[in-house]
C-alpha cells in the first residue's frame, strides 16, 4: 500500500464506492480500506451471488451491480480485512491480516454507513434473539434462520422489517405476529410529509408492493405494544409483551427486532467534530455541507455515516462527495466539477428529499428505553438499567459521568451498544432531553488494537 495517496476512503460500501469512481475519474490517487473481504457494504456485499436476487428488489439489484462494475473497472486500489483503529492530522494507522501500517492522505474520507439502534429489552443476550440485518445477512449468504419452519416475531418500527417480512413470507418462515413498538401519534403526523415519498414513484411503488404482500400473508400486526422480553432458560422459548396494561405471550424460538438505522458516529466523535442532534430520529451525526465537508479540513463523511436516507441515496452522496474533493484539492476545475457532478447531485436532492418521509414515519418511540430495572444495558460491564438509574439519582447527570460510576460504556464495544441506551435513560430518570444529557464521548483507538501493534507505528 501506498504510504502517501490523494484520497483514502475508508469504508466500501455504496457511498465509498461512488466517491471512489468520481474522484479516480478526476485523476487522484485513491485507495479504499475495509474491515470485511468483499467490498458492497451490508447491502451490496455478494451482489453477484445467485441467493441475491431472492434478497433485493430488481431496482436495488441493479442499482447494486452497476455500482459494483463500475468500482471493479476504475482502477481503485482495494485493501480489504482491513481495520482503521487510529488517526492523527493526515496520517491513518490500520491493521490489515498480515501488517500494521501508517497511511499519508491529503484527504480522508469516512464512509462506515449506518448501524441498527441498540435498544436493550429482558432477554435480548438470549440465542434465537436477532437483529433485522442479521437475519438479513442469513439470507443473503444463503443460510437460513434457525428452526426455518418455526413461527417467528418480529418487533420494533423501521423500515428493514418491512422488507424482512416478506423474505420470511417468500421463504416459507411462519410469522407468529409482528409487534409495532412505534407511536400511532408519529404516524399521523408523518401524513404531512408523506407528497415527499411520491418524488420516486418506483420507490414508492415497491413499498406498496411489500406491505399488500404482508396483507396478503396475514400477518397478525399488534399496536401498542411495550415491556418485550425474551424468556427462555437456554434459548428464546416465548416473547412476552405489555399492551393496554395487560401482560401477552407468544410461544416462539426466535425473535427479531428492529428500532431503525442510525449512523456510526465512533469516529467523528472520537477525533471531536462538531456534531447536531437530530430530533426526529433521536440521533446524533455529523455536521456536514451536503458535499460532506466536516469540520476538519482534511476530513470528509458521506453515506449514511453522515444522515441516514438509504444505501441508493449514499451512492448519489458518495458521487458527489468524491467530485468535491477533487475540486478542493484542485485537481480539477470547479467550472469541470459543476458539469460533472450535476446529475449526481440532483440524483442525491431527489432521494434525500422522498427518503424524509421515512424519517418521520419511522420516528422512534422513546419509550422502548423504558425497561426494568434488572435489564442489561452494557453486556461488556454488566451494567443494568437500574444500576444506570441509581447513579443519575446520586447526581451524576451525564454519561461521561455515568461511565465512571457504573463502568457502562468501558468494555469492548466502548459504547457502540450501550451508549445510546445510556443516555436515553439518563434522560428519563432526570426529566431532560437527550440532546442536552450529551453524547458518551469516545476515544481512540476506534476498535482494540494490540500493544504490540500499537508500538510497531509509533516506536
Amino acid at each position: 500500500m501506498a504510504d502517501n495517496i490523494d484520497l483514502l476512503i475508508v469504508g466500501a460500501g455504496p457511498a465509498g464506492l461512488g466517491a471512489a469512481i468520481s474522484a479516480q475519474a478526476c485523476g487522484l490517487d485513491v485507495a479504499v480500506v475495509d474491515e470485511y473481504a468483499t467490498i458492497g457494504g451490508q447491502i451490496f456485499r455478494n451482489i453477484h451471488m445467485p441467493c441475491i436476487e431472492q434478497v433485493l428488489d430488481r431496482r436495488t439489484l441493479e442499482t447494486g451491480r452497476t455500482l459494483v462494475h463500475d468500482f471493479e473497472a476504475s482502477g481503485v486500489k482495494f485493501y480489504p480485512n482491513t481495520t482503521v483503529w487510529g488517526m492523527e492530522h493526515s496520517e491513518v494507522f490500520c491493521k490489515s491480516l498480515s501488517e500494521v501500517k501508517k497511511i499519508s492522505a491529503s484527504k480522508i474520507l469516512f464512509a462506515t454507513g449506518g448501524y441498527e439502534r441498540p435498544v436493550p429489552f429482558k432477554g435480548w443476550t438470549l440465542p434465537g434473539v436477532y437483529t433485522a440485518g442479521a437475519a438479513e445477512m442469513l439470507f443473503r449468504s444463503g443460510g437460513e434462520l434457525p428452526g426455518k419452519k418455526e413461527p417467528v416475531v418480529l418487533c420494533g418500527n423501521g423500515p428493514l422489517l418491512l422488507a424482512l417480512a416478506v423474505h420470511l413470507i417468500e421463504h416459507d418462515v411462519p410469522i407468529l405476529a409482528w409487534l409495532d413498538t412505534g407511536k400511532i401519534s408519529n404516524k399521523l403526523t408523518a401524513s404531512v410529509h408523506m407528497g415527499r415519498i411520491f418524488q420516486d414513484m418506483p420507490y414508492f411503488k415497491h413499498g406498496m408492493h411489500l406491505a399488500l404482500e404482508i396483507i396478503k400473508a396475514r400477518v397478525p400486526i399488534i399496536t401498542g405494544i411495550t415491556q418485550v422480553e425474551a424468556c427462555g432458560s437456554e434459548n428464546v422459548e416465548k416473547v412476552v409483551y405489555v399492551k393496554n396494561g395487560k401482560s401477552h405471550e407468544l410461544v416462539a424460538s426466535t425473535l427479531i427486532r428492529h428500532e431503525g438505522i442510525i449512523p456510526r458516529i465512533q469516529i467523528p466523535n472520537a477525533l471531536d467534530m462538531e456534531l447536531a442532534w437530530d430530533n426526529v430520529q433521536r440521533y446524533w451525526y455529523p455536521k456536514t455541507d451536503k458535499f460532506g465537508r466536516t469540520s476538519l479540513n482534511n476530513v470528509y463523511i458521506t453515506g449514511d455515516n453522515m444522515f441516514v436516507h438509504g444505501g441508493e441515496a449514499a451512492i448519489w452522496k458518495g458521487y458527489v462527495c468524491g467530485y468535491k474533493i477533487a475540486e478542493d484539492l484542485g485537481v480539477v476545475p470547479s467550472s469541470e466539477i459543476q458539469a460533472k457532478s450535476q446529475e449526481y447531485l440532483q440524483k442525491m436532492d431527489l432521494l434525500c428529499k422522498a427518503r424524509d418521509y421515512l424519517r418521520y414515519v419511522f420516528a422512534p418511540n422513546p419509550q422502548v428505553f423504558n425497561i426494568p430495572d434488572d435489564t442489561l444495558i452494557c453486556r461488556c460491564e454488566c451494567v443494568t438499567a437500574g444500576e444506570i438509574r441509581k447513579a443519575v439519582k446520586e447526581g451524576f447527570t451525564n454519561p461521561r459521568e455515568v461511565k465512571i460510576a457504573t463502568r457502562a460504556g468501558m468494555g469492548v464495544c466502548q459504547g457502540r451498544s450501550c451508549g445510546v441506551a445510556m443516555a436515553e435513560i439518563i434522560a428519563q430518570t432526570t426529566g431532560n432531553n437527550v440532546e442536552n444529557v450529551g453524547i458518551l464521548k469516545s476515544r481512540q483507538p476506534f476498535s482494540p488494537v494490540t500493544l504490540a501493534d500499537y508500538c510497531a507505528l509509533h516506536a
